[in-house]
């Protein structure tokens, strides 16, 4: 990196967390980034590739799927063996 940016990095440090937070959102507005594609094309090829084999594990019977009530039934009583109070929806 240049000197240049060194010292802006330095500047930077310097400033508080809000000041920085402004900062942020200047530069976001001032400037165009290039999408990252490649990286969003391998996410969601990663992605596709988890759904694929959850799907095959599913057909395969490996796993067994069970009903939303008894998804929220397990969750509410994870909570309670921890002590934790669920919102409700």
């Amino acid at each position: 990196m240049t000197a240049t940016v060194e010292r802006i990095k330095n500047d930077i440090r310097r400033l508080s967390t809000e000041e920085v937070d402004e900062l942020l959102r200047d530069l976001q507005n001032e400037y165009t980034f290039p999408p990252h594609e490649v990286e969003e094309a391998s996410i969601q090829a990663e992605w596709d590739a988890e759904i694929d084999e959850r799907m095959r594990d599913v057909m395969e019977g490996k796993v067994q799927l069970i009903s939303s009530a008894d998804s929220e039934r397990r969750i509410d009583a994870l909570f309670a063996k921890h002590g934790i109070q669920r919102l409700s929806a």
